[in-house]
């Protein structure tokens, strides 16, 4: 008799732990399917790069409609200078011309300064005329010399370029915008006026920093 309750006690603790091996096991297949449940969407890639890109066409002034009615934007490139030459009192004079352009300028603007290849065409078809009219076999060794140098500064080369960037909510204001950015800054930094073609590759350049534009605006 006594041998039969211990029988009983060791069936009854053998029970109690296969109890608790499936309640355990209930209680995973429990959490995995809330968190198979609980997990979020993924959100879709956006379909086309119109979606990503804030512009949405070019006026016919050359400016930028941005998207969702957000206003419109304009790029101006800033003639860069010689730092090292002027006086120290040119230098101080240029600062305070540009310190006194931010403290006056209130509204929303941006300076982005980009790598442009350098484009040496103009030189390499001057250089090639020559060669086509040249007779002496020693002057042919130094038009070829300087060919290559040419090619090699277009291809290994960069210029870096400085871009004002300028927001405004109509195009009357952002005419306003860019005649009070010409008329600070052009005693110290000239501004440029860009061709549709060049705004366009500056706005390539800038969504594609790892590619090279093969020709400039």
């Amino acid at each position: 008799m006594p041998r039969r309750e211990k029988e009983d006690v060791l069936f009854f603790e053998d029970s109690e732990e296969q109890q608790a091996l499936f309640d355990e096991r209930a209680e995973r297949k429990v959490k995995d399917r809330n968190s198979k449940t609980g997990k979020k969407k993924r959100e879709l890639a956006k379909a086309s790069i119109a979606e990503v890109i804030p512009i949405q066409d070019m006026t016919p002034d050359g400016s930028f409609e941005l998207q969702r009615n957000k206003g419109y934007m304009d790029v101006m490139q800033l003639q860069s200078k010689d730092i090292y030459s002027p006086s120290t009192q040119e230098t101080e004079y240029d600062i305070m011309m540009m310190a006194k352009f931010f403290q006056s300028y209130a509204h929303d603007i941006k300076v982005v300064s980009m790598n442009f290849p350098v484009d040496m065409q103009k030189q390499l078809d001057a250089i090639h005329r020559k060669i086509a009219q040249n007779t002496a076999p020693l002057y042919e060794r130094f038009l070829l010399k300087k060919r290559d140098e040419l090619q090699f500064l277009e291809t290994h080369r960069t210029n870096r370029e400085f871009y004002l960037y300028i927001y405004a909510s109509s195009l009357k204001q952002l005419a306003e915008y860019r005649n009070n950015c010409r008329r600070y800054l052009g005693r110290v930094t000239p501004i440029i006026e860009l061709t549709d073609e060049k705004k366009l590759d500056l706005i390539y350049k800038l969504n594609n920093l790892n590619t090279k534009l093969e020709k400039r605006g």
